[in-house]
């Protein structure tokens, strides 16, 4: 591995030259030299220099997380650990959009428990920035529609789920006692939406809704734990995804909107580059994925461990309900 970006990533890891060249045992000269090799040779500044020492630039932040993975798997690839146990090594997970990050929750904690050995790096991001990591084997594993990676040969996609939407209130709220509300009773209240639409078949019950017009309010929020706290404490409406409105958590707080389901269901995919070989990890993590969402085992996990509605209420004072 060039030693170049060993030197380059501690420079960013310190923020100076003279404390990388120690981490690294060179000169401060040689550091410096290496760094200004590579800032030629990919054509943009991986450092600012500043009279505190250095920082990355945007595109050397970019440069820096890519050469910090490349020595991490240079290192997994000779350690004698990876050789004797194909579970100690890094698993890199991408999840696209983050809106999905439920689905592992189970599955994580079945993975952790069989491998305690096993390093994660989760990230998440638009359905974009998963096929330019995965094509980049940035990532191992990229969990999302399969509509983002299915037609792409270069991919091999392992069938994880099917999900569709729904729309969703508060217990009590207005549109709770009316049995089938219209979409102009919809459109008088915020709604909530991740920061990016999931899927094409969510469009069809915001054209209902607000026709062609854009909704005048919207709070943006990918976490769907706080999506589910705004809806709780005021009378905007959201999408959640048709199984986890069976559970006991959801139907305790929360009721879907009669008359309002997506008309289509969505594939959820794992996938891989095609001309790799998957590390072991990837196929023990899509069987566990397949499993837990083949036997519903989900929604006891969903209930207990993906919320954080259950702590005790700070003493604030109560503001009222948007009307």
């Amino acid at each position: 591995m060039d030693a170049r970006l060993k030197q380059a990533v501690a420079v960013g890891r310190f923020g100076s030259f003279s404390k990388a060249a120690e981490a690294v045992n060179v000169t401060q000269s040689a550091v410096t030299k290496s760094v200004a090799e590579l800032e030629r040779r990919v054509g943009f500044p991986i450092f600012l220099r500043t009279s505190r020492g250095v920082v990355p630039t945007s595109e050397g932040r970019a440069f820096l997380e890519r050469a910090t993975r490349l020595l991490a798997d240079a290192d997994e690839l000779l350690s004698e650990a990876s050789r004797t146990d194909p579970f100690s090594g890094s698993l890199r997970i991408g999840i696209f959009p983050p809106t999905f990050e439920w689905m592992l929750a189970k599955p994580l904690e079945v993975l952790v428990r069989r491998h305690p050995r096993l390093l994660l790096d989760i990230t998440s991001g638009a359905k974009e920035r998963g096929v330019q990591l995965l094509d980049q084997g940035d990532i191992d594993v990229a969990i999302g529609l399969a509509s983002t990676f299915s037609d792409k040969a270069r991919f091999r996609v392992e069938p994880v789920a099917t999900i569709a939407a729904a729309l969703f209130v508060r217990r009590g709220h207005p549109l709770h006692a009316l049995a089938a509300p219209a979409a102009e009773d919809m459109a008088r209240y915020d709604m909530v939406l991740p920061t990016q639409i999931w899927d094409l078949s969510l469009y069809p019950i915001l054209s209902r809704i607000y026709g062609h017009a854009e909704p005048n309010r919207v709070h943006r929020i990918e976490n769907f734990s706080l999506q589910c706290k705004v809806i709780e404490n005021t009378d905007a409406f959201g999408v959640v995804d048709l199984e986890i409105t069976k559970t006991e958590y959801f139907q305790s707080r929360f009721a879907v909107v009669p008359g309002m389901k997506a008309p289509a269901t969505a594939g959820i995919v794992c996938a891989m580059r095609d001309q790799w070989t998957p590390k072991p990890a990837v196929g023990a993590l899509v069987g566990i994925l397949q499993q837990v969402h083949a036997e519903g085992l989900l929604n006891s996990d969903i209930q207990s461990r993906l919320f954080g509605h259950e702590c005790a209420a700070l003493p604030l004072e109560d503001t009222p309900r948007q009307r």
